[in-house]
C-alpha cells in the first residue's frame, strides 16, 4: 500500500509545473497607441513570464475609467494613467500607490483641425470646441495648459473619450479641433486631409513634467509586492526593447494594425524614448497646483503632503 501511494505522489510531482504564475491584471488606456503598448509587446516577448506573471489586460479609454479601475480593486494595476487623478484619489484616501512614472512631457499627445480649417494655431481656438480624452487624464490637463499659455479662456473643452471618436466629427466639421495620439489621424495628416496645430510637448512645462504614471491598488501591492516588482521589471525590459530592436516597431505595426511606414513615420515625429524614462517623478508641484485649479484636492499641498502615494518598487526615487 505505502508502495502504490509513493508511486502515485512521484508521478503527481512529476506531472506538475514547477510553479504557479502571479496572475496581475491591468488597465491601460487607449489600446494602439505606442506607448501603452510596452505591456502587450512585452507579454508577446515573455518579458513578463520570466518573471513568472500572467499577465491580463482590459482597455479603456483613460482617465477616470482607469483610475476607478484600480482603486476599485478590479484589476491590480492601472498603466499609463493620469497623475493628478492618481494624486487627486489618493488624498481622498484611496487605496492606490504609484509605482513609477510612465511619461514625462507629452510628444506624442497632439492636437489637428481640418486641412481647409482657418485655425492656424491654439491662439485660433477663441470660442471653438476642441476635445481632450476624459477629466483628469494626461490630455485634459495638457489642453488646458496649452490654452492658459495661447491666452485662450473661452475655447468650449469637451470630452470625446478615445481619440478615434473625434475624428469623424472633425471631419465633418462638429467640432473644431481634437485631440489625438498615434495611430489615430496620422493617414490623414500624410494625405494632407487634417493638419497638426500643436503637440503637448509645445509647452515647456508640459515637457519637463510626469503626465502618466504606473500604479498599483494598495491592497495588491501588500499582498504581492513581488508581483508588481516582477511586473515593473518586465516593463522596463519591453520599454528598453522597444527602442532598440528594429523588431518592436514590426511587432508594434502588427499589434496596432498599421502600416509599417506609418509606424516609423509615427516613431521619427511622435515618439522619443526620454518621455518613456521610468526613473523620476518631475514636475510634481505643477501638478499639484493644477489639482487645486481644478479642485480636485481641497488645499494647496506640498511634496511632504502626498510623498506617502509613492512606492516606486525598483528603488528608483521619486
Amino acid at each position: 500500500m505505502r508502495r502504490t501511494i509513493a508511486v502515485l505522489v512521484a508521478t503527481t510531482l512529476g506531472a506538475s509545473p514547477a510553479l504557479a504564475e502571479t496572475v496581475v491584471k491591468v488597465a491601460i488606456p487607449q489600446r494602439g497607441a505606442w506607448d501603452t503598448s510596452y505591456t502587450e509587446l512585452g507579454i508577446q516577448q515573455g518579458f513578463f513570464k520570466k518573471q513568472g506573471l500572467d499577465v491580463q489586460v482590459t482597455y479603456t479609454e483613460g482617465g477616470a475609467t482607469n483610475e476607478q479601475a484600480v482603486i476599485s480593486g478590479s484589476v491590480d494595476m492601472a498603466i499609463a494613467t493620469g497623475f493628478l487623478g492618481i494624486l487627486a484619489a489618493y488624498v481622498k484616501g484611496a487605496p492606490v500607490r504609484i509605482v513609477s512614472p510612465e511619461a514625462t512631457g507629452a510628444p506624442d499627445i497632439f492636437w489637428y483641425v481640418k486641412a481647409d480649417s482657418p485655425i492656424k494655431s491654439f491662439k485660433d481656438l477663441h470660442g471653438k470646441t476642441v476635445t481632450f480624452s476624459a477629466p483628469g487624464s494626461s490630455s485634459n490637463l495638457i489642453l488646458l495648459t496649452l490654452l492658459k499659455e495661447n491666452g485662450v479662456t473661452d475655447a468650449k473643452t469637451v470630452p470625446i473619450g478615445a481619440a478615434p471618436n473625434g475624428l469623424p466629427q472633425v471631419m465633418t466639421g462638429q467640432i473644431a479641433a481634437s485631440w489625438s495620439t498615434p495611430p489615430t489621424a496620422l493617414k490623414e495628416l500624410l494625405a494632407k486631409q487634417v493638419r497638426v496645430i500643436a503637440v503637448g510637448n509645445d509647452s515647456a512645462e508640459v515637457k519637463n513634467e510626469t503626465v502618466r504614471v504606473n500604479a498599483a491598488n494598495l491592497n495588491f501591492l501588500k499582498a504581492h509586492r513581488d508581483a508588481v516588482v516582477g511586473f515593473m521589471k518586465a516593463y522596463k525590459e519591453s520599454v528598453n526593447w522597444a527602442y532598440s530592436d528594429p523588431k518592436a516597431l514590426e511587432a508594434y505595426a502588427k499589434l496596432s494594425g498599421q502600416p509599417l511606414d506609418l509606424v516609423k513615420y509615427a516613431a521619427a515625429h511622435f515618439q522619443n524614448k526620454a518621455q518613456n524614462q521610468l526613473d523620476a517623478i518631475k514636475g510634481e508641484d505643477r501638478v499639484l497646483a493644477e489639482a487645486l485649479a481644478a479642485k480636485r484636492i481641497p488645499h494647496a499641498m506640498t511634496h511632504d503632503d502626498i510623498k506617502g502615494v509613492y512606492d516606486m518598487v525598483l528603488n528608483t526615487g521619486s
